[in-house]
């Protein structure tokens, strides 16, 4: 059991903050590198409190594609969080964030409507619609989004989540979006390149198509 520095990490309001300095070199990144995948939906970050047995313990695991750090928190005898432990125990727990199939199931159902309606989303319009709160709420979305693709690249359909589109990107997905593709082997190619314009625009119209969309037209904030 490796323990760390109390300084390495910080609760304040029950929001745990760690810094980047302890997070990175476990996940293999420089710490700009990880703050650049933070902002780009790459590293994702489930909280847990325990039950019973395991209650005033806290599990934070924070996952960057392949590789994952998990941390338990433990209380001291003031019931204040002051011993920090990079452990595997067994921990009895109860999830405090966004369970990723259950956002996607939720953003599956959504989107499908949207298809077959033949309607387009940004990030922050789906967010909306889910009823989604902060914080990190588009980090939620893109997690919940990557699992989508999983889904559709395992059963050979369109990815549903091209109808989400970025307003910053000129109407195109998140980089995110084309990383996972590549991830599953659907494209080659620059996210920011004319390639990524051309593997999206078919990627839409074939998911529109599968879901019985039509003409298509954009669902805003």
């Amino acid at each position: 059991m490796t323990v760390l520095p109390a300084g390495a990490i910080s609760i304040t309001d029950g929001a745990i903050v760690i810094a980047a300095e302890t997070v990175a070199p476990r996940l293999g990144l420089k710490p700009e590198a990880l703050q650049a995948e933070m902002q780009r939906g790459q590293v994702c970050c489930l909280v847990e409190t325990g039950v019973d047995e395991d209650e005033g313990r806290t599990r934070v695991t924070v996952r960057y594609h392949a590789r994952s750090w998990t941390l338990v928190i433990e209380p001291d005898g003031n019931e204040r969080a002051t011993t920090w432990s990079a452990s595997a125990i067994p921990l009895k727990t109860r999830a405090t964030s966004s369970d990723r199939d259950q956002v996607a199931a939720k953003q599956r159902s959504c989107l499908q409507n949207m298809a077959a309606a033949g309607l387009t989303v940004t990030y922050g319009g789906l967010a909306g619609l889910l009823g989604l709160s902060l914080p990190n709420t588009i980090h939620q979305i893109t997690v919940g989004l990557e699992r989508l693709m999983e889904e559709d690249a395992e059963a050979s359909r369109p990815f549903l989540a091209a109808l989400v589109l970025s307003k910053a990107r000129g109407d195109l997905p998140a980089a995110g979006f084309f990383d996972c593709a590549q991830r599953l082997g659907r494209f080659t190619g620059d996210a920011n390149g004319v390639e990524a314009r051309s593997f999206h625009a078919t990627e839409l119209n074939a998911a529109l198509t599968f879901w019985g969309g039509s003409a298509v037209s954009s669902q805003d904030e």
